[in-house]
């Protein structure tokens, strides 16, 4: 009788995992000096000192000057996209800063702090908030880059954004506004419907408290005190913990008694959102 020979067994090989690269970490960093009007020429050298702080601790770093609140919006939305493989992303904003309790984007005009103008016999205004000032003088709301900056939905990606900035006026200073009672109807913002997943590990530094101005070193011509202890915290060796940042930097805040600052205590303001696991730098 015939045997048929049974099939050889095919010979398989096994494949190495690659090793995986190394974690990416990038940064857009913006300074605005306003050349034309209020300038702020310590913000430039305040980025720059950033960059070199971030890059010695091997982020990958985009510098950025001189941007108009058009462009912001647009930089940051393409840098999101450019990094969506990033382990965590970073922003950092130096330039001139506020608050304003709400926007007017129908029909209305604000003739002064006290009074607005609608045209017609009804109105609509948008909450308003913190915002940064482009280099053209118009206003980018810090939401409208929180929405860009997380825009691709990734809760497992680090968003930590830095606003070396004024959060209001010295006479608002500590929030003691004056208050300007009225009745109206106030819509949310599209950002402030976001679902919350969408600002999983994400933290906020604020260079200030709410409604106070920041500070900058050598009489307004040199960096920003935010800049110089978050520099001097990056430089230290070992890694920085993020969330903890603030803390760090407001022991020496409240050690400066510089004569250029007035008497003025600059304090940090952290804001963390879903913070599952720490970031160290």
């Amino acid at each position: 009788r015939t045997i048929a020979p049974s099939p050889a067994t095919p010979v398989t090989h096994s494949t190495p995992s690659p090793s995986l690269p190394p974690a990416k970490r990038s940064a857009l960093i913006v300074a605005n000096t306003y050349s034309s009007s209020d300038p702020l020429p310590g913000c430039k050298t305040s980025a720059q000192k950033v960059k070199q702080a971030f890059e010695s601790r091997g982020i990958v770093c985009q510098l950025e000057i001189d941007v108009s609140a058009q462009n912001l919006i647009k930089m940051v939305d393409e840098f999101t996209v450019k990094n969506a493989d990033c382990e965590a992303r970073l922003f950092y904003f130096s330039g001139h800063g506020g608050n304003e309790a709400f926007r007017i984007q129908t029909h209305g005009e604000a003739l002064s702090e006290d009074l607005i103008m609608f045209e017609g016999n009804r109105g609509k205004l948008w909450e308003g908030g913190d915002f940064v000032i482009g280099e053209d003088g118009l206003h980018v709301f810090k939401d409208q880059i929180l929405s860009s900056f997380a825009q691709d939905n990734q809760p497992a990606v680090h968003k930590i954004l830095m606003f070396d900035c004024c959060r209001g006026e010295s006479s608002k200073e500590m929030g003691a506004a004056k208050m300007k009672p009225f009745k109206l109807e106030i819509m949310r913002s599209k950002e402030a419907n976001l679902k919350n997943i969408h600002y999983k590990n994400m933290v906020i530094l604020n260079g200030t408290l709410p409604h106070q101005v920041a500070w900058c070193t050598s009489s307004g011509q040199g960096v920003t005190k935010f800049c110089s202890y978050l520099c001097s915290e990056l430089s230290k060796p070992g890694g920085v913990n993020i969330s903890a940042l603030d803390e760090a930097i407001n022991a020496g805040l409240e050690k400066d008694s510089a004569a250029d600052s007035a008497g003025h205590r600059q304090m940090v303001e952290v804001t963390k959102r879903g913070i599952s696991r720490p970031f160290i730098l």
